[in-house]
């Protein structure tokens, strides 16, 4: 008997798994696939690379230091990205704030270091507000209430789209540099979730593959139990409260507490108990989420010589590459300059076609073998079948206290016991782990167990 078991061994669950057994509970954690991290890991083609993630920069500095999940492995290029047109670099995304403003200027972005401040004001009053480490998502009225009461230069954020906003700030032109273009129609509080930490991203230091090791040494160091190349077949309820998980294997999983489903919320329904207590409406809105999808192809190029990213003189690693091509978008990304894998590879995301054109340092005679994926790809690792990387978009009604649905915004769902952390969460997807902390602070508040997080602020 377990107190919490987590199904889904992606970053979130585990995150949620490590802060309940920080506070003395027995959790268990049930992933389908050989190894945790969810589309951080992957073997596409049978080689050691993630099937989606391919940088760090969402982890926002508090949580990553109380749970100790980053420290000594990253590397931190500098430049952290850089733009390409024509085979030339137009922008050097610097981390130092002072070195940025410097190349937008000379870029012809002037407004860049202050559309970052603004995100960097929205922040600091959005967290000291206790809005983002917090069991209880507010909506976007009340939060803007809070921001725009705090700081005058943040106000506006969520009541604005990222379209206008980024009218404020920048040339039409620029806008794929700092956003999708599918979201500028987003709620502002995208905008801001995207250029956290100032729009610095990172590798990890052997990979993508890395991030998910350290998770699972983190978990198994705090006594949690990982199960993997396990999947759950279905939730146990028992008394009309989550029980457990039952394995495909047929072994059980019980849980005195609670059951955390962190996999795509949407998937909910294809487990046979849960389809059988949760309402039509439920279903059909939870179903509804997977028209969402997002057609981005992933390109992974096999080849026979290292990759020649562009490389200029001071610059400290090889930088993500971003490559736009008019309106539509391009990311290129060297996963073999800082993996252990002897191949080398270069893995291109964006709605381009095989070889139109070839990544930048690519010479299209060392291409030995390429393969072409899109959310299928997603569909087989870890259910997601949108194909989009916080599951369902960061848009209205998607947002803050209506993610992912109106009434299970604090985490729970319809089934009691029965709590969700995953991209489908708040605050949303990509490498942030803030919803599986969150998780697990509700299902402690819910036990009457005090939250022992530093990053909480609400009551005892």
């Amino acid at each position: 008997m377990w107190d919490v078991v987590v199904v889904g061994g992606g970053h979130n669950g585990v995150i949620a798994a490590i802060t309940l057994a920080r506070h003395g509970l027995r959790v268990a954690v049930v992933e389908k696939n050989p190894w945790p991290g969810g589309l951080a890991g992957g073997l596409p083609q049978g080689v050691p690379l993630s099937l989606y993630a391919y940088a760090v920069g969402l982890v926002p500095r508090e949580l990553d230091e109380w749970l100790g999940l980053l420290k000594g492995l990253l590397h931190k290029p500098d430049p952290s990205w850089v733009e390409v047109e024509d085979g030339e670099v137009t922008l050097r995304w610097w981390r130092s704030r002072g070195r940025l403003s410097l190349e937008a200027e000379e870029a012809g972005a002037p407004g860049l270091p202050h559309l970052l401040h603004l995100v960097d004001e929205f922040w600091r009053c959005y967290k000291a507000a206790g809005l983002y480490y917090t069991p209880s998502p507010p909506s976007p009225a009340d939060a803007a209430s809070m921001v725009d009461g705090c700081s005058s230069e943040a106000a506006g954020v969520l009541e604005r789209s990222v379209e206008s906003i980024l009218r404020e700030y920048l040339d039409p032109s620029w806008w794929p540099t700092v956003i999708y273009p599918s979201m500028l129609e987003s709620n502002g509080f995208a905008l801001a979730y995207y250029l956290q930490n100032g729009g610095v991203w990172d590798q990890p230091v052997g990979g993508m593959a890395s991030l998910s090791r350290r998770l699972a040494m983190l978990a198994r160091s705090e006594g949690v139990t990982l199960v993997t190349g396990e999947a759950a077949s279905d939730i146990l309820v028992e008394g009309g409260r989550a029980a457990g998980a039952e394995l495909a294997s047929g072994k059980r999983l019980r849980a005195r507490l609670a059951v955390v489903y962190s996999a795509p919320i949407y998937t909910l329904p294809r487990l046979p108990t849960p389809a059988g207590i949760l309402g039509e409406d439920r279903i059909k809105a939870l179903r509804r989420m997977e028209e969402s999808r997002v057609w981005v192809r992933r390109v992974d190029y096999l080849l026979s010589k290292p990759p020649r990213p562009p490389r200029e003189p001071g610059w400290r690693g090889y930088p993500i590459i971003s490559s736009w091509v008019g309106d539509v978008g391009g990311e290129y990304t060297y996963p073999s300059l800082y993996s252990s894998t002897s191949l080398h590879v270069v893995q291109a995301s964006g709605p381009m076609r095989p070889l139109d054109p070839a990544p930048p340092g690519v010479d299209e005679r060392d291409i030995v073998a390429w393969w072409e994926r899109g959310p299928e790809s997603q569909a087989v690792c870890c259910g997601n079948t949108t194909g989009h990387p916080d599951h369902v978009p960061l848009r209205d009604p998607f947002i803050m206290d209506g993610r992912p649905l109106q009434g299970w915004h604090d985490y729970t769902t319809d089934i009691p016991g029965l709590y969700h952390a995953s991209a489908s969460s708040y605050p949303g997807g990509e490498i942030n782990g803030v919803a599986g902390h969150n998780a697990a602070l509700r299902i402690l508040l819910d036990a009457g167990v005090r939250p022992l997080s530093p990053l909480y602020r609400g009551p005892g």
